[in-house]
This record gives structure tokens, C-alpha cells and sequence, in this order.
């Protein structure tokens, strides 16, 4: 039977919660992603907290620390952390990222023509582009898949 969390509540709690300026709210934020992506690559590798410290050469503790979500890295520690998961935790490169846009076009045509064309073309979703020559009306269709 799954259990779900109770909401809390207390004066106290709530005195203290507003006295966190945004700035630490973010640092917080980004320190719990920090923890949820290192959970998450172990998690891929098939890794528990202790397979984590051997490769760390660290105690389990300090692994439990860092999952926490509320643990300030040094930038070595992040920078080892990435080279045994393989992952990446950051980012240094500011250069604007290359985007790939595929697009899916459509060209439907009508031909009205008397004149019998050898010169056929036979597309991927089998559909059949003649190449007549005469008279001819355009459709095209373009949409946009990322």
C-alpha cells in the first residue's frame, strides 16, 4: 500500500520558509537537480550509494550527504562525480547550442497532360511523383518535427 505524504503545517515552519530570500531558494533548487541527476545516473549504472563511494574512493556517508539534495559540491568533486557516472553536471560552454530542425514535406501535384512521361519517381511513403511535362497546380505542406 503506497503512502502519501502529508501536508504539514506550523507557524513555525512557515516563519522560517519566508525568510528564504529567492537566491537561496535557487541555490537550493539547483543543489536537489544536482542530487536528482546523480541519483538518476546510478540508478542507470545499477549502483547503490556504496558502489558510488568505492568508485569515489569515499565514505557512504559523504554519498548519502551528497544526495541529500542540500550539500554544497566544490567544483573538483562535481567535476569527479562526472567522470565516474559519465555524466555531465556542468555546463561551461556558453556558446549558443546548434538546433536540428527536420521538416516533413508534402508536395502534392495535379498534371494535365497528354504526353506519356518514362521519367517516374517512387518516394520512401510510396507515394509517386510523375515528372510530365504540361500544365501543372502545386501543394505543398511543411510542418516542423524536433
Amino acid at each position: 500500500m503506497k503512502k502519501t505524504a502529508e501536508k504539514y503545517e506550523s507557524d513555525l515552519l512557515s516563519e522560517l520558509l519566508s525568510e528564504i530570500s529567492p537566491q537561496e531558494q535557487e541555490k537550493t533548487n539547483k543543489r536537489m537537480l544536482l542530487a536528482a541527476r546523480i541519483d538518476d545516473a546510478m540508478k542507470a549504472k545499477g549502483w547503490k550509494k556504496g558502489d558510488l563511494a568505492i568508485a569515489m574512493n569515499k565514505q557512504p556517508s559523504i554519498i548519502t550527504r551528497w544526495l541529500s539534495g542540500t550539500h554544497n559540491f566544490e567544483s573538483d568533486t562535481l567535476f569527479d562525480i562526472e567522470r565516474v557516472l559519465n555524466i555531465r553536471l556542468v555546463t561551461l560552454d556558453d556558446s549558443p547550442k546548434e538546433q536540428v530542425i527536420r521538416y516533413h514535406v508534402v508536395i502534392s501535384e495535379k498534371v494535365v497532360t497528354t504526353e506519356y512521361s518514362p521519367y517516374w519517381c517512387f518516394i520512401a511513403d510510396k507515394s509517386v511523383i510523375d515528372f510530365y511535362q504540361g500544365s501543372k497546380s502545386h501543394q505543398i505542406a511543411v510542418s516542423s518535427h524536433n
